[in-house]
């Protein structure tokens, strides 16, 4: 199966529960919080200091949380995800809180299919040249890191910028029953058992993974529809679903950096929240640090090796 396929099905089977945690709410608002605390970090115009349309591309969108941060902020937002499921849980609750599909809409669809990469269905106007793109937790689902970045850059204006996050290597903590950090246990203890790497290992520096190896296996869009699940829950196929689904459960600073310059982007900086935050996936109780990327498309004739930013 390949990973497209493994991610529809994960996605279109906990859709309906994805974000329905307490703990997920918490994780969400710390995420939104350290975003809008400094605007500038992103580096482009929002709404706020400009007249112009603000236009947001949120990838991998799910039920919405990038959209949600960044939504005050910009004039439009269009969504994509691969599962259906989500497109529609989005799209809903999009609807539910009052925002037309002029403002606010998701489609399903797939950029990062080596075999299809301009799909027709988002070939239209409405899919190019965005003043932001982001990516909330998807990237650790990305079979190549560098081929989907520099798809991602492709749908940004000159000047735009593509804004991540996703899980530090390293930055994990066990929790107790009682949810409370067990000193001592640092490490990576995020879920990864579908036994079969591609190549990109789990080696010191693996954000760069994945780009070496040249297959991207094309996916089903005919599906059955997915039993779904509860998140958090333990049971060996939601387990299986969710293991199939990660293709590296993390990354290290230096490795997204260079996943980013490599995709052709400039002014490139990783930060992390600085609190760790308590999540549940797979039966397992777990604190986890967040990182938070930035990268730019090249101004026109400014094409060459990114910098970055320390």
């Amino acid at each position: 199966m390949s990973y497209a396929e493994a991610n529809r099905r994960y996605f279109d089977a906990i859709s309906d529960s994805y974000d329905s945690k307490p703990w997920f709410k918490v994780v969400n608002d710390r995420v939104a919080t350290t975003l809008r605390s400094d605007l500038s970090w992103v580096g482009i115009p929002f709404t706020d200091s400009t007249t112009q349309p603000v236009r947001l591309l949120d990838y991998a969108c799910g039920t919405g949380l990038m959209t949600r941060v960044f939504g005050p902020y910009v004039t439009s937002t269009q969504g994509i995800d691969i599962s259906p499921n989500m497109v529609s849980t989005y799209n809903t609750r999009a609807r539910d809180a009052g925002l037309s599909e002029d403002v606010v809409n998701a489609v399903v669809g797939d950029l990062f299919d080596k075999s299809d990469p301009d799909p027709e269905s988002l070939s239209g106007d409405r899919f190019w040249n965005f003043d932001i793109a982001t990516v909330g937790f998807g990237f650790h689902h990305f079979e190549d890191v560098v081929f989907a970045a520099r798809q991602l850059k492709e749908r940004l204006r000159p000047g735009g910028v593509l804004v991540i996050n996703d899980f530090l290597e390293g930055g994990d903590l066990l929790a107790g029953e009682d949810g409370s950090m067990i000193e001592g246990s640092e490490g990576n203890h995020a879920v990864h058992g579908h036994g079969h790497h591609h190549g990109h290992g789990e080696e010191k520096g693996s954000g760069s993974h994945g780009h070496g190896h040249g297959h991207h296996h094309g996916h089903h869009h005919h599906h059955d529809a997915e039993e779904k699940h509860d998140v958090g829950e333990s049971n060996t196929e939601f387990r299986q679903k969710m293991n199939a689904s990660i293709v590296v459960p993390h990354f290290t600073i230096d490795g997204v950096k260079q996943f980013f310059m490599e995709a052709g982007f400039v002014d490139v900086d990783v930060i992390t929240m600085k609190e760790k935050n308590y999540m549940e996936f797979g039966g397992k109780k777990l604190w986890r640090t967040i990182l938070f990327a930035r990268g730019r498309r090249p101004m026109e004739g400014q094409d060459g090796p990114g910098k970055s930013e320390l």
